[in-house]
């Protein structure tokens, strides 16, 4: 009797790991992300960074800040003015993070990502002000998506100067590519890596690109 009813435990327990294995992964495929020519557009800023501490945590909505020392802006520097900017002007602070309308968001503490944000809107003062609010997913550093979102930068930028949008500038070569700073900087790589991702050995930051 007692061995039926261990052997019965054991099977609805079985089940009970591949109902929630399937109910995970169809949440998890139901967040349909935008293109990322779109994020790019929608997005006033977009930089390079790492978080170094996360704060402000809403209980309620389980959304939470992050203050990021900033290693580049891709996009809109200019738009980072003296109030945005902490700690002598190499950090932020960017909310919205937990956000459920975002399908990647979020991040532990010395995770480095590219981020798509905008000024926080006066509606979300005094809480996020003179915060970057996050506007879509965060991208993992790789060369391959740091090149997907220079090139949707640089289209960006030749269309509002009413330049041809064939036009593209003269390619750098490899080791001139500032991608390889950023991944140097994630994930403490010197040596010279012949594949697209210098650092895929580090989970953290050189994982398989995400788009």
């Amino acid at each position: 009797m007692g061995t039926q009813r261990r052997q019965t435990l054991r099977h609805w327990y079985g089940w009970t790991i591949v109902i929630v294995a399937v109910l995970s992964q169809r949440c998890h495929g139901s967040c349909l992300e935008k293109e990322l020519q779109r994020r790019e557009e929608e997005a006033n800023i977009v930089l390079t960074g790492t978080v170094e501490e996360i704060m402000n945590m809403d209980p309620v909505h389980n959304t939470y800040s992050c203050k990021v020392r900033v290693w580049r802006y891709l996009k809109g520097k200019t738009m980072v003015n003296g109030e945005v900017l902490l700690d002598g002007g190499n950090k932020v602070m960017i909310g919205g993070f937990g956000d459920p309308g975002i399908c990647d968001n979020r991040v532990s503490t010395g995770d480095t990502r590219i981020f798509f944000v905008n000024l926080a809107p006066e509606a979300m003062w005094p809480t996020h002000k003179n915060e970057l609010m996050l506007n879509s997913s965060l991208m993992r550093i790789t060369l391959r998506n740091l090149e997907e979102v220079e090139n949707y930068v640089e289209d960006h930028r030749m269309i509002n100067a009413d330049k041809p949008v064939h036009f593209t500038p003269a390619p750098q070569p490899p080791d001139a590519d500032s991608g390889r700073d950023e991944l140097e900087r994630c994930c403490g790589a010197s040596e010279t890596d012949s594949g697209a991702n210098l650092c895929e050995s580090v989970p953290r930051c050189g994982a398989s690109a995400v788009a």
